[in-house]
């Protein structure tokens, strides 16, 4: 089977016989193209009316196959343990088509990516929204932190987001690096894609934990404030130690969180959390965070 044959969907036959409306669904909602690892496809779930995502390997593969079973291995324990959060997808279905990929049926989200939101330059103006945001980022990390599940490879494509009456609304998708601690330490198999400048520098050459998640965030938080014109300069730290621009107080909220040595960075989300917090009270007081 070539591979352009196996990018090929019977919509006819499950999943997707359950569905009305269907269609594929760039991976990077913006209409640009397809992922080299999945397809993205949503519809209507006939039997419950529920809008639905459906992400399928774009070919049989084992490596592919690894990172999705991993996505559902750790949505499945998070939606056993906090059935009532919203921050992340909830698993409707998962197997395999009739042609051997695999594919994993979620909610499907309303909210757009993070990305959709940076501006190329820098905006002050946007200052206090995007730490607003990043504190209802921390809040999510912290409930799926309580589970030793880390997500691994946080960046502006994979955080959804909107706000809505003044509240930002967060949602946390894509969890095929993420690491759980129940399953990976015990030896299963675990080599996750990452994101570089985003992902932590020492993943994959040790186990991650909520230190690989703040390294993660504090980049996004940095390409918030920033804008993406930084990322094609260098790593957040040095990107953040020469930037004259920011805030020196903010600066000093920042570097511990995206410093290459784990060790270094802030102990948890909570501390990160009461951190940013307080720099927000400061600089906007008489709201609680």
């Amino acid at each position: 089977m070539s591979y352009s044959n196996t990018l090929e969907i019977d919509f006819k036959s499950p999943p997707f016989d359950h569905l009305r409306g269907v269609h594929r669904l760039a991976t990077t909602r913006g209409g640009h193209g397809e992922h080299t690892r999945h397809q993205l496809v949503v519809g209507h779930d006939k039997r419950t009316r529920a809008s639905v995502l459906v992400k399928l390997t774009t070919k049989p593969g084992i490596v592919y196959e690894r990172n999705l079973n991993n996505e559902i291995a750790s949505l499945s324990t998070i939606n056993r343990e906090l059935p009532a959060s919203r921050y992340f997808p909830v698993v409707v279905e998962h197997g395999r088509l009739r042609d051997g990929r695999v594919f994993l049926t979620t909610s499907l989200f309303d909210e757009f990516p993070l990305a959709t939101a940076i501006d190329p330059e820098r905006m002050p103006g946007k200052t206090v929204s995007h730490l607003r945001t990043t504190i209802e980022v921390v809040k999510a990390l912290i409930d799926l932190h309580r589970l030793k599940i880390f997500h691994v490879d946080l960046n502006p494509m994979n955080i959804l987001r909107r706000v809505e009456q003044g509240r930002h609304v967060i949602r946390i998708v894509d969890f095929e690096s993420s690491y759980e601690l129940t399953r990976h330490s015990t030896g299963e198999f675990y080599d996750p894609p990452t994101t570089p400048g985003y992902s932590a520098p020492e993943v994959p050459r040790q186990a991650p934990d909520a230190r690989s998640d703040l390294f993660s965030l504090g980049a996004v938080l940095y390409t918030m404030l920033a804008g993406y014109r930084w990322t094609w300069h260098g790593e957040p730290a040095s990107c953040i130690e020469a930037d004259h621009e920011i805030d020196p107080e903010l600066r000093g909220v920042l570097l511990p969180a995206v410093d290459s040595n784990p060790d270094r960075r802030y102990s948890s989300m909570e501390e990160f959390h009461a951190v940013l917090a307080g720099y927000l009270e400061r600089i906007w007081p008489g709201r609680s965070w």
